[in-house]
């Protein structure tokens, strides 16, 4: 009963407000992944939503154009995390076919489909990283800071998010590029001594010691990639900035 008081409360509001927020949490890695429960995702949307009704101002009277301008200011927000974590499992990938594991494939939730182990391993690091520096917050506060925008710049955040996906690729290569600077100087190495022993049977030499040196130089590397990646996390702040100005 008191939540179907809060609700006819601020019903004026609610509609746009569970929008916004439906739609920015199903492009946040995880939450919005496709085996995630539906009454999980729709759960949480609310929750959130009775959160920041009180403090949240609708500045359009016209309920289409409000809920138009959610789903847009949604996806934007949704979009500049997911492209940091799709950064992740580009450079995972990577990864599992320099390792070989291309064929141990593991069903990954986030996009229904098959992938390497590697890059399940690396987006769950991922997303610790996006709880450890509290960039949920960041989203909430975002969310709150979306609805005292007077007039929504479509062009500004458009050019926004397509300047935030230039660093897809950069940070994927960072994170990849000590085990793939590995993986080729073991594969020199081996090419050279097939060269100098050509009855040596180099291939059932090689794969193990892949494997294994990239494996461990996955664990050091592991302090590298939360501080690379930590930092274009920084970017995710400015991109709200951009969208909420």
């Amino acid at each position: 009963m008191e939540l179907y008081n809060l609700i006819r409360l601020y019903s004026d509001n609610f509609i746009p407000v569970f929008i916004r927020v439906s739609v920015m949490l199903s492009f946040i890695p995880f939450i919005g992944a496709k085996m995630t429960p539906v009454i999980m995702r729709i759960g949480l949307a609310l929750s959130i939503t009775l959160l920041v009704l009180p403090v949240i101002e609708i500045k359009s009277e016209n309920l289409v154009k409000a809920i138009y301008e959610g789903i847009f200011m949604g996806i934007a927000m949704g979009l500049s995390a997911r492209i940091i974590i799709t950064a992740i499992e580009i450079a995972s990938q990577w990864i599992n076919l320099q390792l070989g594991l291309g064929m141990a494939s593991v069903f990954n939730p986030l996009v229904g489909e098959s992938l390497g182990p590697m890059t399940f391993f690396y987006t769950l690091l991922g997303m610790m990283l996006f709880f450890l520096l509290d960039m949920h917050h960041h989203f909430l506060e975002g969310i709150i800071r979306s609805f005292q925008v007077t007039q929504v710049r479509y062009e500004t955040i458009f050019h926004g998010i397509i300047e935030h996906n230039k660093i897809m690729f950069p940070l994927a290569f960072k994170i990849a590029a000590p085990i793939l600077l590995v993986q080729m100087i073991i594969n020199i190495a081996m090419g050279l001594i097939s060269k100098v022993m050509p009855q040596a049977n180099i291939f059932f030499v090689a794969v193990p010691l892949n494997i294994f040196s990239g494996l461990l130089f996955i664990l050091i590397t592991i302090p590298i990639m939360f501080a690379v990646t930590a930092r274009y996390f920084i970017n995710i702040k400015e991109a709200l900035q951009v969208i909420t100005r």
